[in-house]
């Protein structure tokens, strides 16, 4: 198991100019240090302890990072780790690279993912186009992911879809029941 060399990737780091103190300081980077992405990219392809892998796909989390969309795409892909894959999933929904919009319909849509698509689900929605609108109504019928489609419903602002989670606002699950009337207020001020 290759595990993150912090020191080299400190200096590489601070080679391109930016002055960090350790290694977490990258949790905190925006859209600006985006020249940073193919170090980071490059360290991620190196390591194989999954623990170190998930801090750097942690790191990419940041929106208007395109670029690392479709490598995070296929380290999806590449892990049977559930938890491993929602963390990707999560820096995914944060990057919403419009580029990799088809491959994060096809994901969410691929139930073997199970939970690890959970954050895909949830981060469509800020795409509001009329096919993610289509997907996320279908996935309302998906136990696995049906709070997090509620919740990227509500990112669409269409309040034409609030029909659609009406019924969850009597769900057996209480987080559930709050997200649909969360989604409806939210819609409903649009």
């Amino acid at each position: 198991m290759k595990r993150l060399d912090k020191d080299k990737l400190i200096r590489e780091v601070r080679e391109k100019g930016i002055e960090i103190t350790n290694i977490n300081d990258l949790m905190k980077i925006n859209k600006k240090y985006r020249d940073l992405v193919p170090i980071i990219l490059k360290h991620l392809n190196e390591v194989t302890d999954e623990s170190d892998k998930e801090f750097l796909i942690r790191c990419l989390g940041v929106k208007g990072f395109d670029e690392a969309a479709k490598p995070l795409i296929d380290e999806f892909y590449k892990s049977n780790n559930v938890s491993y894959k929602w963390a990707i999933g999560n820096s995914l929904s944060i990057i919403s690279s419009s580029e990799a919009l088809p491959e994060l319909i096809k994901i969410v849509q691929e139930k073997e993912h199970g939970i690890a698509r959970q954050m895909i689900v949830d981060g469509l929605g800020a795409y509001k186009t009329e096919e993610v609108k289509s997907v996320l109504v279908n996935l309302l019928k998906d136990d696995k992911v049906v709070g997090h489609a509620i919740s990227g419903i509500a990112k669409t602002g269409d309040k034409s879809l609030i029909k659609y989670i009406e019924p969850f606002t009597n769900h057996k699950i209480s987080w559930i029941r709050n997200e649909a009337r969360k989604a409806i207020k939210k819609l409903e001020k649009e």
